[in-house]
């Protein structure tokens, strides 16, 4: 099986839109090339064709590239680093950070939500003494520490 050469996505896109371009040529110089009275002349004919085909399998590379790019940032998403900033061969080259970036996820969003509820408790203190004493009476908490009486003299 043969490997892949890392290629940056920048490479990948100024070579997308040369082809194009090229392509877009191409189209152009067909459209006016003159017409010649030659029967046997089939040079229009079958650079018509090379052009048509070429423009399919550009749209192909260029859906490939689109879908390519759209799946890496879903990764930047779920492993939490900015697709822009990071190369997209650099997290494939280096199996190990995979884990560790899920890792640092996690404890990211186990702070945020620590966060969130210290700010909660914060807003309103009211809610979180209601919230102890319905606790407290639906799990009996509220009636175990019952003094006894102590009778009067009297």
């Amino acid at each position: 099986m043969a490997l892949g050469v890392p290629v940056s996505a920048e490479i990948l896109k100024s070579s997308l839109t040369t082809m194009e371009r090229h392509i877009q040529r191409l189209e152009n110089d067909i459209e006016h090339f003159p017409k010649t009275d030659d029967e046997k002349d089939k040079f229009v004919e079958k650079i018509h064709g090379f052009c048509k085909h070429s423009r399919e399998q550009y749209e192909k590379l260029s859906m490939m590239h689109k879908n390519m790019q759209k799946l890496y940032e879903g990764l930047g998403n779920f492993f939490a680093f900015d697709p822009p900033l990071r190369q997209h061969g650099g997290l494939l080259r280096r199996p190990g950070q995979l884990p560790r970036s899920l890792h640092e996820r996690e404890k990211q969003e186990r702070q945020q939500k620590k966060k969130q509820l210290i700010d909660m408790n914060k807003e309103g203190d009211e809610t979180g003494v209601m919230d102890s004493l319905m606790e407290a009476l639906q799990s009996g908490a509220a009636f175990r520490d019952r003094r006894k009486r102590t009778p009067r003299n009297g």
